[in-house]
Parts: C-alpha cells; structure tokens; sequence
C-alpha cells in the first residue's frame, strides 16, 4: 500500500506544549483507533481536522473543495490504519495522505476544467477593491490566487512555510523530504508567488481592469 512507505515521526512542534503526555495521548489514540475504536479516530479527527482542512484549502485554492478532500484523507485514513507501522509516524501519514488527495484532485483539474482566468476574476471582483478594510481583503484574495497558480511541485512546502509557519526541517518530516529539497522549493515557491502576485495587482491596478489606478 503505498500510504505505508510514507511514515515520518512527530515533529519537535508536536512535543512542546504538553511535551511527551501529550505525544504519549495521541500515540494512544493512534492504537486505540488502529484497533478499530471509533471514539478514539473521531477524537484524532477533531485534533487535526482543522490543521488539514486549512492546509488542503491553500494547495487546491479552494475552502469547498479543501473541506471535501479533508473528508476523502480521514476516510482512507480510517481505511488504512491498521497498516500503520508505527503510531508515532501518524501526523507525518496524514499530510502525505492529504498531499496525494490534493495531488489527484489537481490532476482531475487539469485534464478536465479549464483554469479561472484573471480576466474573468477581474469582472466578477469590481465591488471588492475599496480603499479601507477592503483593501486588505481584496489583497489577501489576489494573494490565495497567486499561490493556487504557483507549481504544485513547490506549493505543499509554501502552503507549511507561510501558512502552518513551520521551519524547515519540520516541512521536511512531515512531507518525507530532504531539508535541502525543502529548502530549495520554499525559495521557489517564493520566487513564483512574488511574481505572480505582483503580474496580479499591476494588472488589477490598471484603469479599465475593475480596479482603481495606483
């Protein structure tokens, strides 16, 4: 099963706080759950759900779509559990599990749906670029659209570095990547973003596009 071959250990982040009880609680969890305990897997569900959901909305540019594949990755985490060698290796799993959901969901798109055009975006956002408290939100939304559009190749390690604001060497657990890989994808991924989102609000900020001329 190729789930199995991505087991990663829990990052130093997961023993601060509580330190080991609460690292010992969840590896609790993780067996109880393995042996088919179904209070002990909703109890996992509700300590990740939200962590996975945020992460999977930033990699496929999508709350909706997020949700769902959040729903698809417990589900074949349920499914394949028991073949997990080691509890400790859960959290490092369940991000692989939710990258390949993503993986597969962006492939779908990209065979199947034509991508949302800035032009198109441009018509459907006239009323949202407003000087003001609205600026800052227009902004963070030119900003999702630019990150959807980065390489997926380099968007899982951004989505962690920006997003979830973890080190290096914590992407590189999670995701079963060398640190130097990481290290090379977040610089970029970075690089692509800028880019992209400048293109984005030179483009916006043009008389005639909907928005208002900087």
């Amino acid at each position: 099963m190729a789930y199995l071959i991505e087991d990663q250990s829990f990052p130093d982040s997961e023993r601060s706080g509580s330190g080991a009880e609460a690292e010992n609680e969840v590896i609790a969890l993780v067996t109880q759950a393995q042996l088919g305990d179904i209070r002990a897997f909703e109890a996992l569900y509700e300590l990740y759900n939200n962590q996975i959901s945020r992460y999977l909305s930033r990699m496929v540019g999508n709350d909706g779509v997020g949700c769902e594949l959040t729903q698809e990755t417990f589900v074949k985490v349920w499914t394949y559990l028991p073949g997990l060698r080691s509890p400790t290796h859960f959290l490092g799993w369940l991000y692989r599990i939710a990258t390949n959901c993503a993986y597969t969901y962006l492939k779908k798109q990209a065979r199947h749906k034509k991508e949302l055009s800035l032009e198109i975006y441009l018509e459907q956002s006239d009323d949202l670029y407003i000087e003001g408290p609205e600026k800052r939100v227009e902004e963070l939304e030119l900003l999702r659209i630019a990150l959807e559009k980065v390489s997926p190749t380099y968007r899982p390690c951004l989505i962690l570095h920006l997003i979830e604001d973890l080190p290096q060497n914590k992407i590189a657990e999670l995701l079963g990547m060398k640190e130097t890989s990481v290290s090379k994808y977040v610089s970029r991924g970075l690089k692509d973003l800028r880019q992209i989102y400048r293109k984005y609000v030179d483009t916006y900020s043009k008389p005639g596009t909907g928005g208002k001329a900087q």
